[in-house]
């Protein structure tokens, strides 16, 4: 088998330590062969521990008492048999944000709180006090990776880790409250987009959603894509003057047709997690903002270009804008920021307090302040189909993706209660190990159960299916959850991916494509085979029922068995 060699040596390797632990030899031989045993974990022992748990991804993960999934990537143990973790991690775990700049200087912020730690080096910084870590920022696999004792200390939170049984564990109970800045300013962070113009054409839509990527790639990813050719190459009917939404984006992204440049048509970024806010939640987008980068939103413009100095709701010399009407929206712009202490005098009429959130717009660099303005926490729509691009992956991060829904999300199903079980079989393309599943929670405070059929033959197969993940996901949006226990496939052989989901207060809690007027000549309905369930039983044809596909997807990586 292929780790079979790795186990032996691994197996060997914990005997040797325990041993020269354990011993109970005398007093002088012991002095000995713990201080020879002592260099050995040094300099040979922990180094090769420390490979096989990387490789074999071995760690777990407790938060206050709950194991976690997670990305086994996300965390790395170095040859010190310290913990490290990686940017998106500390960021995810720890509430605060996390960078790196291309001179390799890492900047961590957490409330008003700066940091600032350098590649390789223990010295670090916290605003101008000099302070010392105790293992050095890594890069590994072109993953960044912090010291995770380090950081825990420094914002208070319990950390312990196990290193026989590989488990990290970490408790929030005595640690400081995780606080957002008052204001904050992506543009001071050199994490913003460039200004465009999308002239005269109801494109905003391709304007934000491309903006926002670009931003939450920023500042350690530079790319400039396409909103032209995300407008031409999607899978909906409509033409460029009838404009569009977020989700007309999300269909491209999702099924890794884009985003791609102007020069070429590949695609170098999967996006794999994407969160969804509405206007009552200004925390959770300020949050989003500042973890993840720019976060398109939609609002009512009076007016459709940058003239809209003219009209009543903006004012030309402040940069600010609040539309209090019943309107509903029809413009796309991008939250780069915020300002709690933004005066409600700035706004034209009356706005009932202060506080705004900073805007760039895609009415080119002559609107507002460079192309960026003011938006009053009381406008009738800022906040409202607000979409954080939460986790962008190299697109070497899976080689295949299954998946029957290139028109993206475009409706729900379900029975008329908070559950429902969907299934999606698939035939696997190579032989693979399928390693995690992607769906769409349409709700907040989701909880999921992911399971697998890895040699389905007909419907009654379904009732066969094993555990693979579960969990409870707070923000509405799409998710690819990891599998805690991969399947091994062999070309050819037909699989299921079903998804048990319980989302309160929603009737029909599974998204799916379907036929409708917008897309009536896109929806494929022979490329899917999905089924849903009331109890797990009994399984209904979604194609027959609705005229759809599922919007459930899995990833897998090629594997080569070893003899």
């Amino acid at each position: 088998m292929r780790y079979s060699k790795r186990y032996i040596t691994f197996t060997l390797i914990v005997v040797i330590l325990l041993f020269i632990k354990l011993n109970t030899w005398s007093e002088d031989y012991s002095e000995v062969v713990a201080f020879r045993g002592a260099q050995l974990e040094d300099g040979v022992f922990y180094p090769l521990i420390a490979k096989s748990v990387n490789e074999d991804a071995m760690i777990t993960f407790q938060m206050d008492g709950n194991e976690v999934s997670f990305d086994k990537d996300q965390l790395y143990v170095n040859d010190q048999m310290q913990v490290m973790a990686s940017t998106e991690f500390v960021s995810k775990y720890l509430a605060c944000s996390v960078h790196v700049y291309s001179n390799k200087k890492y900047e961590v912020q957490r409330g008003n709180t700066i940091y600032h730690l350098t590649l390789n080096e223990k010295a670090a910084q916290k605003g101008s006090e000099n302070m010392e870590l105790s293992s050095a920022p890594i890069q590994e696999n072109d993953i960044y990776y912090l010291p995770l004792s380090d950081l825990c200390s420094m914002f208070g939170y319990d950390y312990i880790w196990d290193p026989l049984n590989y488990k990290v564990s970490i408790a929030s109970e005595n640690a400081k409250e995780a606080m957002l800045p008052s204001s904050y300013d992506l543009r001071n962070k050199n994490r913003v987009s460039s200004i465009r113009d999308q002239g005269t054409e109801n494109t905003c839509w391709a304007y934000a959603a491309i903006g926002s990527i670009e931003s939450s790639l920023l500042p350690e990813t530079n790319r400039s894509f396409s909103p032209a050719k995300l407008v031409k190459d999607r899978a909906y009917t409509y033409v460029d003057k009838t404009g569009g939404d977020y989700s007309l984006a999300l269909a491209n992204f999702l099924s890794w047709k884009g985003p791609v440049t102007e020069k070429s048509s590949k695609v170098t970024e999967h996006v794999q997690e994407v969160h969804f806010y509405n206007g009552d939640d200004i925390d959770d987008i300020k949050w989003a903002v500042f973890q993840n980068g720019g976060v398109s939103t939609s609002i009512y413009a009076s007016l459709s270009n940058a003239m809209m100095h003219s009209s009543s709701y903006y004012n030309a010399k402040t940069n600010a804008y609040c539309y209090t009407g019943s309107m509903e929206p029809n413009h796309d712009v991008i939250i780069v920021g915020w300002n709690d202490d933004y005066s409600a005098t700035n706004f034209n009429g009356m706005v009932h307090g202060k506080g705004a959130f900073i805007c760039q717009n895609s009415w080119g660099s002559d609107f507002g302040d460079d192309g960026v303005f003011y938006v009053s926490y009381y406008d009738t729509n800022i906040g409202d189909q607000s979409v954080s691009y939460a986790k962008i992956q190299p697109k070497d991060n899976y080689d295949t993706i299954y998946q029957s829904d290139l028109s993206g999300w475009t409706g729900q199903i379900g029975y008329s209660k908070e559950n429902v079980m969907a299934a999606n079989i698939y035939t696997a393309k190579e032989d693979e190990m399928l390693q995690a599943a992607g769906f769409y929670t349409l709700g907040k405070n989701t909880t999921y159960e992911l399971y697998l059929v890895s040699d389905y033959t007909d419907v009654n197969s379904l009732a066969n299916r094993k555990l693979v993940s579960s969990g409870v996901i707070k923000d509405a949006g799409y998710y690819t959850i990891p599998l805690e226990q991969e399947a091994l496939l062999t070309k050819g052989t037909k699989f299921a991916v079903i998804v048990s989901l319980t989302t309160p207060g929603l009737r029909r809690p599974m998204a799916i494509e379907y036929q409708s007027a917008r897309m009536a000549e896109a929806v494929d309905l022979t490329d899917g085979e999905g089924y849903i369930s009331k109890n797990g039983l009994e399984w209904d044809s979604v194609e027959q029922m609705s005229q759809g596909n599922l919007c459930l997807k899995a990833y897998g990586n090629r594997y080569t068995i070893e003899e």
